[in-house]
């Protein structure tokens, strides 16, 4: 069983590094473009939103997938 787990570690990391780096350029763009909305330019106000949301929850996701690759939940 310690061999699967353990390709189970791997497979967290190979999916955790994507969606944290995915996280945190989503939080990074939703948040310019709420602030470019704000200044009044033409951009919609709702996909920065939802890109900020989705940035917060990839981030959250990729972080318990790294923690547990790393061994923190054994």
């Amino acid at each position: 069983m310690g061999f699967f787990h353990e390709l189970l570690k791997i497979v967290a990391a190979l999916v955790g590094l994507p969606l944290t780096l995915a996280g945190f350029l989503g939080a990074f763009v939703g948040f310019g473009m709420v602030l470019i909305a704000i200044f009044g330019e033409e951009v919609d106000f709702g996909i920065g939103v939802v890109l900020i949301l989705g940035g917060i929850l990839s981030l959250t996701i990729g972080t318990i997938l790294g923690k547990f690759a790393r061994g923190d939940y054994d």
